[in-house]
């Protein structure tokens, strides 16, 4: 019989089968007498057959295999187990994996706090660094700070760290006048000599105050009046030692930030290094020679906006010694040197300042300076000015929030688009009854700043927890080579540097953490499951601990 002629018999008694099921009487068709039949011929109806399929209960073998205890059981069923179990173990390997994460952020002596316990805080900021290397700008990090960043400390390092990973060189921006030297550039100018120059600071002494409140992104600004040269190179360590901070000589992009409606002019020189074969050495190989040649730029590009005006040199060459020659009459607000693209971090150090200078720059110069610096981070690092005249009287706390916050409202009203992170003091001792004591006002201090950074959304980094609490600051100074000056105030520059890698190592955690994410796809959603899952399962592991033995009751002496 031909496979079509099987196919149309199978079917055919199908539809036999069907007839009959519908035609055959329910209570079936009995032989005998009808009180009582001693043979009842039974057709099962098609509402049986099916009801019965649906309702079976499939008994599976304790033994099975995980695939045959799935093939048991209804396929849409099985399909819900499968994906159940599938992200189990999916959301069980990323809680192995975020462990470490986790452990740090919620427990890591160098961690951030971060508002809402928000480990995600810093993406938009790591989008920019990413950012700068894919279009070829560059991004600044403005970092003030009091004293404990004088000399380019601190911030040279976390420079350094963030330039050899993203890319970038160059000091960032300066001042016009340096008020301490750097560690990292040789920077003078002549104008304070000839009088054509003028410096003006919102912070410290009174007289150095400007009859105006345009004192720009540094908060000090300089009155040009005539004639004056700024020269800017890097260091060199005339010791012979190995270079700590290499980036910090490779100028690309200059930039001078003045008042708009200034009557300025500006050349830019810069030594431009080439390497020429000369011949040939004894053992062959190419014998060259390195030429250093003064080139002048060509003239800069002018962006102006309401009251500032932005001129930018593009060098065809990376330099490390420039010279800005400018005249006329004009406010100059910075001094830009940075690489073709990557990261600038800016060192502003203002002695003696506790920070609450924000609110009295002129709001919209500053909205405007942080544009055209392109500034995505600024970090505060004040409080330690504070801590002699703290304590936890109610007035001085409300002072000291009242007034910070209104220096954090005042960064991010002109910079709504940068991160702010918030470094409090560091552990600092004076003598008390003869002995070196932590000062009694810096956990208050501290405390109170915490509070004010994680309420308007600012990341805090602790550096008296850093350090290692109260104390600390002793053990820094009685380091060999020591970390902590012999004031128990401030850092040796080996301690600040040793601070600087403690903050990139801390960020570069949640890099890591940032990266891991955006390989497997995990997005802030999926994040805050994952976490509520491995929350359960560490309280479940701790719900089924058993309880420790009673300790035995030691004996009576």
């Amino acid at each position: 019989m031909s496979p079509l002629k099987t196919l149309l018999s199978i079917l055919s008694l199908f539809v036999v089968l069907g007839i009959l099921s519908i035609v055959y009487p329910e209570k079936g068709i009995s032989l005998g007498s009808k009180e009582d039949p001693f043979l009842t011929l039974r057709f099962p109806a098609l509402t049986d057959i099916f009801e019965k399929a649906e309702t079976e209960v499939v008994q599976v073998d304790s033994n099975a295999t995980p695939i045959e205890k799935l093939q048991a059981v209804d396929p849409e069923e099985a399909l819900k187990q499968m994906l159940a179990a599938t992200r189990q173990k999916e959301f069980t390997e990323f809680s192995d994996s975020l462990k470490f994460y986790e452990d740090f952020f919620k427990e890591g002596m160098t961690r951030f706090d971060l508002p809402n316990n928000d480990p995600t805080w810093f993406d938009r900021f790591f989008k920019h660094l990413e950012q700068a290397a894919t279009d070829s700008s560059v991004i600044h990090i403005v970092h003030y700070g009091d004293s404990q960043l004088e000399e380019d400390r601190i911030s040279a390092t976390i420079r350094e760290d963030l330039q050899e990973r993203f890319g970038g060189g160059g000091p960032g921006m300066l001042p016009v006048f340096l008020g301490t030297p750097s560690q990292t550039s040789s920077y003078w100018n002549n104008g304070e000599q000839t009088g054509a120059l003028v410096r003006h600071l919102i912070f410290g002494d009174t007289s150095d105050l400007a009859p105006h409140r345009r004192y720009g992104i540094l908060a000090q600004m300089a009155d040009l009046h005539g004639a004056a040269t700024i020269n800017l190179k890097k260091r060199v360590d005339r010791k012979g030692k190995v270079d700590a901070f290499p980036h910090v000589g490779g100028y690309a992009t200059v930039k001078v930030l003045a008042n708009k409606r200034g009557n300025l002019k500006l050349t830019l020189l810069y030594d431009s290094t080439s390497v020429d074969s000369v011949g040939v050495n004894e053992d062959g190989t190419t014998k060259y020679k390195t030429k250093v040649k003064n080139v002048k730029a060509a003239a800069p590009e002018v962006e102006k906006m309401n009251k500032l005006a932005v001129y930018t040199w593009k060098l065809p060459d990376t330099t490390s010694s420039i010279k800005i020659q400018m005249s006329g009459n004009a406010e100059i607000y910075a001094i830009s040197a940075d690489g073709r693209y990557g990261v600038a971090v800016d060192n502003v150090a203002m002695r003696g300042s506790s920070g609450t200078i924000f609110h009295r720059i002129d709001e919209e110069l500053l909205a405007e300076s942080y544009k055209a610096m392109n500034a995505k981070l600024i970090i505060m690092e004040y409080g330690g000015n504070m801590v002699p005249g703290m304590n936890s009287n109610k007035s001085k706390v409300d002072w000291l929030k009242n007034i910070i916050t209104k220096q954090i409202k005042a960064i991010q009203t002109a910079n709504p688009d940068a991160d702010i992170v918030f470094i409090g003091p560091a552990d600092m001792a004076k003598q008390i009854d003869g002995k070196w004591m932590t000062y009694p006002g810096l956990a208050i201090t501290i405390e109170t700043l915490r509070q004010i950074a994680l309420e308007n959304g600012l990341a805090y980094w602790d550096m008296h927890r850093v350090m290692g609490g109260n104390r600390s600051m002793m053990k820094w100074v009685k380091q060999s080579p020591p970390l902590g000056s012999a004031d128990y105030v401030h850092f040796t520059r080996k301690g600040a540097s040793y601070m600087g890698e403690l903050f990139g190592e801390a960020l570069k955690v949640h890099y890591d953490h940032y990266k891991f994410r955006e390989r497997h796809e995990i997005s802030n959603s999926k994040l805050k499951e994952i976490q509520t899952f491995s929350d359960s399962l560490r309280s479940n592991a701790m719900a089924t601990e058993e309880p420790a033995a009673p300790k035995a009751p030691e004996a009576a002496e």
